[in-house]
């Protein structure tokens, strides 16, 4: 059973994250597991990723999702089993991932960090219908079942309750914490009292409450210390920079606690966070919102044996109601410090407290928790095989070879032509083959070599920049990075549409939006007359691309002008034995209808969408799909009256064309005759 993982990741700094990082390197630990893939959602994709990952999807990026569950339906991926929080998905309510669900070919699993008692309307639209397409969802206490059933979000017969894991190493740490040589050197040095509380940090985790709590504290036992041990929480840093831990710090010093509070301000490896919480007496977690459905700050501290003090969220109220730890009042110091003072006098309470959170970590190790995740996938994937459409043969990707590509490109753009495999820099360079860069650029960077491919990226969208003008854009430059010709309009200038169309639907990397969007702004003021044909259609390709809130008016008007112009060539040459555009077959030839198709969508006109599937479906049978065999007109084209294919050679452009026409219909259509 091969399974893909989709989350966020490392070294993206996130609580779901690490549970993923965790579960996956156990996953393929279990039985029959045979591999477990990641697909990474991520909000900064132009940061390094880790090796190893099957995709990205960016966060904010809707088509992304639809893309990547696309791409899983053609792996031999059995069962996908996805990590859901509001937050971690774009759109509201992370309302993008339902685009992800509803386009997936395999059984899906969710495992719900979040379930809230109170809802607001849409998040239980999003939460329903995510579990709707699921075929078991995963939560992770009884409580977090009961929270969901009663919700009406999804029936009981579908939830299965699979424990948050913790590292063996924890678990291990506890179990020898007795003998004080293995105990970590700060707290053999002090013979503290040490409280503690790791994770990112926000102001939800109420760690003001610990502080206030404190100087009572002191009063009593002045040993006692306390460790805040996190970073701010990126979504939070982004949003306010660190006005939290600088109002805790502040708050620190007005009541002279320098001496007794530690702020450790980074994200910790495991092996720290062991060494932590192995010298942890009283591990606290303050937070201020009940809704709180899994903690694995609070999963770790019980696997390494920590006594506990807690407000009383939901998983706080199910992990510690055997007796692992105290619960106290939200928002509550004097509550908190008496919990806390009452551990310290009473060892005998805090020994048990310890034993008893051993004892539930016990059950907690990665492991048996893989193995019960691996048990639930089994029964997804028995439940529900893989959606198929009908008569869609699998495919499988296989690795490029973008050897010779990287040869041809340089510091510039890319070498028009070749002499073989050696770069013929006579031939210079030129806009329409620099814009097609940009567009296999982005997507190599996207399957995970950006290191290599994001400043070609770059490169090739100031090659683009540089051709504009406002009567359009040069085309042709010498290799002595002079231009040939004057700026026009043509087809590279329509093929540049389609390139900052296609990454400003991506918009993965935040720093090439604006240039790109600026750019595009004056290429529609420079399409303001009249076009060609094919100028048409790779501007309609780039603009369809787009969101309606991402296209301004002159571009929404330039959209629809040059659609139309599309579907009147159609009607006005189109017969019954020659159902085309033209009064013959010259390049790129698929691009016509793959436009009219795309814009006709993007405007709501399913009358041109009709126009754009007759059309294709006529290339096709000229080219002999219909027989089972593809013959592309040859380069010198092909007239009405001449027979099928035409003279000359046929060219990988057209090829790729068709191809991506016949998907573009499968995409919009679901129809199988277009996905042979």
């Amino acid at each position: 059973m091969r399974t893909a993982i989709v989350s966020t990741y490392p070294p993206r700094a996130c609580g779901i994250g690490t549970f993923a990082a965790d579960l996956r390197a156990t996953l393929v630990g279990v039985p029959g597991v045979t591999g477990a893939d990641l697909v990474a959602v991520v909000n900064e994709p132009s940061s390094p990723q880790r090796r190893g990952l099957l995709a990205t999807i960016a966060q904010s990026v809707r088509g992304d999702y639809v893309r990547t569950a696309r791409m899983l339906g053609r792996l031999d991926v059995d069962v996908v089993l996805l990590q859901h929080e509001y937050g971690i998905f774009g759109g509201s309510d992370g309302e993008y991932v339902l685009s992800f669900a509803e386009e997936l070919a395999q059984p899906l699993v969710v495992t719900l960090h979040t379930v809230l008692s109170e809802p607001t309307i849409h998040q239980a639209e999003v939460l329903t219908e995510l579990c709707a397409q699921a075929e078991l969802v995963i939560v992770m206490t009884d409580t977090a079942l009961r929270l969901l059933v009663g919700s009406g979000a999804c029936p009981e017969e579908k939830i299965r309750v699979v424990p948050h894991g913790a590292p063996t190493r924890l678990t291990r740490r506890a179990a020898n914490d007795a003998d004080p040589r293995t105990r970590p050197p700060y707290r053999r040095a002090g013979g503290r009292f040490l409280l503690s509380t790791f994770g990112l940090i926000s102001s939800g985790k109420g760690l003001e409450t610990v502080i206030e709590a404190l100087p009572s504290m002191l009063e009593r036992h002045p040993e006692i210390r306390y460790v805040i041990a996190g970073r701010t929480h990126p979504d939070v840093s982004h949003r306010e920079g660190e006005r939290y831990r600088l109002m805790l710090e502040r708050r620190v010093v007005e009541l002279d606690l320098s001496g007794n509070v530690v702020f450790d301000d980074r994200f910790l490896a495991i092996d720290e966070l062991s060494d932590l919480l192995a010298a942890t007496d009283v591990f606290v977690t303050p937070y201020r919102n009940r809704e709180q459905i899994a903690s694995g700050a609070l999963t770790f501290a019980l696997a390494a044996g920590c006594g506990v003090v807690s407000t009383p969220y939901w998983y706080a109220q199910d992990m510690l109601a055997s007796g692992a730890g105290r619960l106290v009042p939200f928002d509550d110091p004097a509550a908190l410090a008496a919990a806390v003072c009452a551990y310290k006098e009473q060892p005998e309470t805090l020994h048990s407290a310890r034993l008893e959170a051993r004892r539930i970590g016990s059950s907690l190790a990665w492991p048996s928790v893989a193995e019960a995740t691996a048990s639930v996938l089994r029964e997804a994937s028995e439940l529900a095989p893989r959606r198929r459409p009908s008569g869609v043969a699998d495919l499988h990707l296989s690795t490029l070879r973008t050897d010779h590509l990287r040869t041809l490109v340089d510091d510039v753009g890319i070498v028009q032509h070749a002499h073989g495999v050696i770069p013929n820099r006579d031939s210079g360079y030129c806009v329409d083959d620099t814009a097609r860069l940009a567009v296999v650029s982005l997507a190599l960077a996207r399957r995970g070599d950006e290191h290599v491919w994001t400043p070609i990226l770059y490169r090739a969208l100031a090659f683009l920049h540089a051709a504009a003008d406002d009567g359009g854009m040069c085309n042709f430059m010498g290799y002595d990075r002079r231009w040939l010709d004057e700026p026009h309009v043509g087809d590279h200038v329509g093929r540049s549409v389609w390139a900052l169309g296609d990454l400003l639907a991506t918009a993965w990397i935040p720093a090439v939006v604006v240039p790109a969007r600026d750019l595009l702004e004056r290429l529609v003021r420079a399409l303001a007359g009249d076009v060609s044909l094919r100028t048409a259609a790779y501007t309609v390709l780039g603009l369809a691309r787009l969101d309606a809130d991402r296209l301004d008016l002159r571009a929404r008007n330039l959209l629809e002008r040059l659609t139309e112009q599309l579907a009147d060539a159609y009607r006005s040459t189109a017969t019954e034995g020659w159902r085309w555009f033209e009064n013959e077959l010259s390049y790129d030839n698929a691009r016509l209808s793959q436009a009219l198709l795309s814009g006709g969508h993007a405007l709501g006109r399913d009358d041109l969408s009709e126009l754009a599937l007759e059309s294709l479906r006529w290339l096709g049978d000229e080219c002999g799909l219909e027989e089972g065999r593809l013959r592309l007109p040859g380069h010198h084209g092909r007239r009405r009256e001449e027979a099928a294919p035409g003279a000359g050679d046929e060219q990988p452009l057209d090829a790729a064309a068709l191809v991506e026409a016949e998907l573009s219909a499968f995409a919009f259509t679901r129809d199988a005759e277009h996905g042979l």
